[in-house]
């Protein structure tokens, strides 16, 4: 169901270092007409009943992107830049925060914060180098139109998301009668011989072979603008001179899942699972294998 009378907003979150990618994943062209996974994504956007893009990036990226996304986008789809500054943060966190030792930006949680006086309506938001499948718009589409306070993920199969080159990064989540319930965000998963294993808490557990995933594909409303102010505001306290340390959105996304004595009352967080594959680029080599896989399913 495409809804293009509402207001819809993707924002999708490009200010990334590609740091274990050694590039700018962004700007690789890995469609199958050399498309990158944004300009994929913006047109899944635009099919689903999405009117408007917000782009979280650094400077020194809008000149590259102006260049990819020349003449790319309807008519009707509109499309501006904003930037994730690393001294953009909340004024009660600026006093823990050593942004002179920072070199990379603070997660996630601040991409989406970096949004908030561009985004006042319902929004979808993304990463800008997945690849997350029509369907998956289509369902943050209908989630956001029909649910007036709800929030929203498209899940994904953990073993959908993983890479033989390298352990990967992943919200685990717990999901119960289609309400997320929990979302950890959990490091270094990778596949060993004794089964799926990953970090929490620096410390290494086992991850069972059915598990969902958050792949940073949600829904969400203005409210979650003050989740992530409370929740930054927390982590700069605790982690504000850690020169790389990250505060992410399955991070906020809990925090208020664990407050229902909040004023705003309970906080659902509605789950669909993915109808498609989920692909994206971790490390160098795992991009003949995204192309080919592109080709495959965009080709049919």
């Amino acid at each position: 169901m495409s809804n293009k009378k509402q207001d819809l907003t993707l924002v999708i979150l490009a200010a990334g270092l590609g740091s274990r990618f050694g590039g700018d994943k962004q700007l690789a062209q890995l469609g199958p007409n050399d498309e990158t996974m944004l300009e994929l994504s913006l047109k899944s956007a635009h099919r689903a009943g999405f009117n408007r893009a917000v782009l979280v990036i650094r400077p020194e990226l809008a000149p590259l992107l102006d260049e990819v996304l020349a003449d790319k986008l309807a008519s009707d789809f509109s499309c501006e830049y904003c930037i994730q500054a690393l001294d953009d943060l909340p004024v009660a966190g600026h006093e823990f925060a050593d942004v002179a030792q920072r070199q990379k930006p603070w997660g996630t949680a601040h991409a989406l914060w970096s949004a908030r006086n561009h985004v006042h309506g319902p929004m979808a938001v993304i990463n800008a180098d997945d690849f997350y499948g029509d369907s998956a718009f289509s369902l943050l589409a209908e989630g956001l139109s029909t649910a007036d306070e709800d929030w929203m993920m498209v899940a994904y199969p953990i073993g959908l998301t993983l890479s033989e080159n390298g352990g990967v990064n992943r919200g685990l989540c717990q999901v119960e009668a289609g309400k997320l319930v929990d979302v950890a965000e959990w490091l270094d998963i990778r596949c060993e011989a004794s089964g799926l294993t990953g970090t929490l808490d620096e410390q290494r557990f086992a991850i069972a072979d059915d598990a969902v995933v958050s792949m940073t594909c949600w829904g969400f409303k203005p409210d979650i603008f003050e989740v992530v102010e409370q929740q930054f505001n927390q982590f700069l306290e605790h982690n504000g001179r850690h020169p790389k340390a990250e505060c992410y959105l399955p991070t906020v996304v809990q925090a208020r899942l664990d407050a229902p004595s909040a004023p705003q009352g309970n906080k659902v967080v509605n789950v669909s699972v993915a109808q498609e594959s989920w692909y994206g680029v971790t490390y160098p080599e795992d991009v003949a294998w995204v192309r080919e896989k592109l080709q495959q399913t965009l080709s049919k």
